[in-house]
């Protein structure tokens, strides 16, 4: 479903990008329920973190897996984002400084790179499930859980808890949920799920765009997020019994980091460019789409695939010192009795 949810935004901001040359209602439209695929991806991370996490006893080696998987690929197209801003407008707004919380995308709105302002929710997610860990990590989902209730109370009370007090947050905690019902053998696949999720894409889109609504964002919750979070149930109770789906997007889930991260500067270097590309709209739309692919195949196989396997590598050794510690520990501590 990763590959679905990047292709989805990827499609989207590139239909999106220059509203004079599609309309600027077909642009909003597009950008509106195609941006739903963050959702998704929030639903996704909420699952696969806490399903991770529950297995987890080392915080160290959780929070370090995490910058592996983020960061490398991140510094690089901020780096490019960031030298090419001297002659490319990548956001309406006055250029800021590059400063720490867009070095470690830590804040929002990120105007180097757009989409990026959803990795600083990711890491916000991962630095509370790191904190579990710490403190008790055999009660994993239990304290998940409660964090999720205080973001309900922060979001009903409008409590300024920066991002943790944002409704999108929630998202998470749909996947966090289908984690506990997996762990516990809750599962069970029903096409009714699908068409009940595909009527919330349809009524978030309506609310939100047909509609106007008042918060975007919170509309999005009992909408994309629910749906999203059905959609993720029906495909995950899928695997569960046995079904399998479609290499490409396989494929494109595998790449879908690097996507995500490059594709909205990609759009930004032909949109920029046009008369010298001399492409139609469906033309520079397809260059953006597949030239956006290209980039992200590209350093999936030279940065992001290589640091991930030494990761785990690192992952593995770490635990595999642990566990001989152990009985070193144990026979250091038994020496004292012994001498008595």
């Amino acid at each position: 479903m990763r590959g679905v949810a990047v292709l989805s935004v990827v499609c989207g901001h590139a239909v999106s990008a220059r509203p004079d040359m599609v309309g600027p209602g077909v642009a909003e439209g597009v950008l509106t329920i195609l941006a739903s695929g963050v959702d998704v991806f929030f639903v996704i991370s909420g699952f696969i973190i806490a399903t991770t996490a529950a297995g987890q006893r080392d915080p160290l080696n959780f929070t370090f897996r995490r910058a592996v998987r983020i960061y490398p690929v991140y510094w690089l197209v901020l780096l490019v984002a960031f030298v090419s801003s001297s002659w490319i407008e990548l956001s309406p707004e006055k250029r800021p400084p590059l400063d720490l919380g867009l070095i470690f995308a830590w804040t929002y709105p990120n105007w180097y790179l757009g989409p990026a302002w959803s990795i600083a929710f990711e890491l916000h997610f991962y630095a509370a499930v790191a904190s579990i860990l710490a403190i008790a990590p055999n009660r994993v989902f239990e304290l998940l859980f409660a964090g999720l209730g205080m973001v309900v109370v922060a979001v009903v009370f409008r409590l300024q808890l920066g991002i943790y007090s944002h409704p999108l947050v929630l998202e998470f905690g749909a996947g966090v949920g289908i984690a506990y019902l997996h762990r516990n053998g809750g599962l069970r696949f029903s096409r009714r799920i699908l068409a009940i999720s595909a009527g919330l894409f349809a009524a978030g889109w309506y609310w939100i765009f047909v509609s106007g609504s008042a918060d975007p964002q919170l509309a999005r919750v009992p909408t994309y997020g629910l749906a999203a979070g059905l959609l993720i149930h029906a495909v995950v109770s899928a695997e569960i019994e046995g079904q399998s789906f479609s290499p490409i997007l396989q494929w494109f889930g595998k790449i879908s980091y690097s996507l995500y991260i490059v594709h909205y500067l990609v759009i930004k270097w032909i949109t920029n460019f046009t008369g010298m590309w001399l492409l139609s709209t469906s033309g520079t739309i397809a260059a953006s789409i597949l030239l956006s692919i290209g980039l992200a195949f590209a350093l999936h196989i030279i940065i992001e695939a290589p640091l991930i396997g030494w990761g785990r590598k690192w992952s593995l050794m770490r635990r595999d010192q642990q566990t001989s510690d152990v009985p070193r520990r144990e026979a250091a501590m038994r020496i004292p009795a012994r001498a008595e």
